[in-house]
């Protein structure tokens, strides 16, 4: 199976590989109260068990109805977060997101942004049902199909 790769930055990336060598990464980041507290479908203690029933469920999974992303470090691809959604019941028109991002992490991040094109209502909903603000308009941000386009500015801040 051929992964696809993202890069965020000179220290993270995204993929939606996941393998069994992750299953430690997984067990030492969601051993935390926190993460749990904060997700449905984490448990807590998260045990080595738990990450191989994980994957052993993701691999179960048509990719029509689940799809997965790790966060990883680029110095040496350790896994340190995962965002996932999964629709439950075929052509529901209702997906879900989850995610978690381990907490060595959280000291980095102190702000999350979302540039949402100007016609794009529905995703400045969604946003602001997470907690983010809108900041303002940033005209002319992006270029697009021979068009220079209005993005609106949320972000949400970590205190």
């Amino acid at each position: 199976m051929t992964s696809s790769r993202y890069e965020i930055d000179d220290e993270i990336y995204i993929t939606d590989l996941l393998t069994n060598e992750d299953i430690p990464s997984f067990v030492k980041y969601l051993n935390n109260p926190t993460i749990y507290t904060n997700t449905l479908k984490i448990p807590y203690p998260y045990s080595t068990n738990d990450g191989e029933d994980f994957i052993k469920f993701l691999k179960s999974e048509s990719l029509n109805s689940t799809r997965f992303f790790t966060i990883r470090l680029q110095a040496n691809n350790e896994l340190i977060g995962a965002c996932g959604l999964h629709r439950s019941i075929k052509n529901e028109r209702r997906t879900e997101i989850g995610y978690w991002l381990g907490k060595n992490e959280w000291k980095n991040l102190v702000r999350i942004e979302a540039q949402i094109f100007h016609w794009n209502k529905a995703s400045m909903r969604v946003v602001e049902k997470c907690g983010f603000t809108f900041e303002g308009i940033l005209r002319k941000r992006v270029h697009k199909n021979g068009q220079d386009i209005d993005v609106h500015l949320y972000a949400l801040i970590l205190e």
